[in-house]
């Protein structure tokens, strides 16, 4: 399968970051678009209509993140991605090299992959919606990180999506526990492990060049 293709057939206008900072960013996006689109693939196939508040919020909030998606599947690519990478590596050799090239995305991906893994490990997981807003929220406006690359981000006011769920807390509440808490406290956990997590590059790889030497 031709480089060109792999990409393209996943992300048209891919914005692919280089230094290792933004290659985090970048990653958070892939975690974003990974997430919100099987969410809506889902409730679209059963027509189920999710609610935030009044009519107004709803629409407010959804179309939002509507609108989020599709920029995200126009400029960065999806875990498909990566599984088909992954997949095709193994019967060529421009692609291996490519998924060498793709490593520090993949792994910066994994970590947050695992993290909710390991946090859902014996519960379901609801709002995947909402943890998109919390994850990127964190990152751009807590964690002051760069949004140049992508600038339709600037255009989003995280703070007002995250109060649209906050105001209506109690229609997340079960049983004494309300899902908004929860999905506060697996926001943090990803973007700390994001944070801490550092890519150590194989420097023991040796060329095939130097080796006949």
């Amino acid at each position: 399968m031709p480089i060109n293709k792999l990409i393209h057939d996943n992300c048209k206008n891919r914005v692919k970051a280089v230094l290792l900072l933004d290659i985090k960013t970048e990653a958070l996006l892939v975690f974003a678009r990974t997430a919100l689109e099987r969410y809506f693939i889902q409730i679209d196939e059963v027509k189920y209509k999710a609610t935030v508040g009044t009519d107004s919020d709803t629409s407010y909030v959804y179309n939002t993140l509507r609108e989020l998606l599709a920029n995200l599947q126009d400029s960065v690519v999806n875990v498909d991605y990566f599984m088909t990478l992954t997949r095709e590596s193994q019967k060529s050799p421009i692609l291996r090299e490519l998924a060498k090239h793709e490593d520090p995305l993949i792994k910066y991906y994994d970590v947050m992959a695992e993290t909710v893994a390991k946090f859902y490990a014996n519960k379901p997981a609801y709002l995947p919606e909402f943890l998109v807003i919390c994850v990127l929220s964190h990152w751009l406006l807590e964690e002051e990180k760069s949004t140049n690359l992508y600038p339709y981000l600037k255009d989003i006011d995280f703070l007002e999506l995250t109060s649209k769920f906050e105001d209506n807390r109690k229609d997340f509440e079960k049983n004494e526990e309300c899902t908004i808490d929860e999905i506060y406290e697996v926001s943090s956990l990803i973007i700390e492990k994001l944070k801490n997590y550092k890519y150590k590059v194989n420097k023991t790889r040796v060329s095939k060049t130097r080796r006949k030497k």
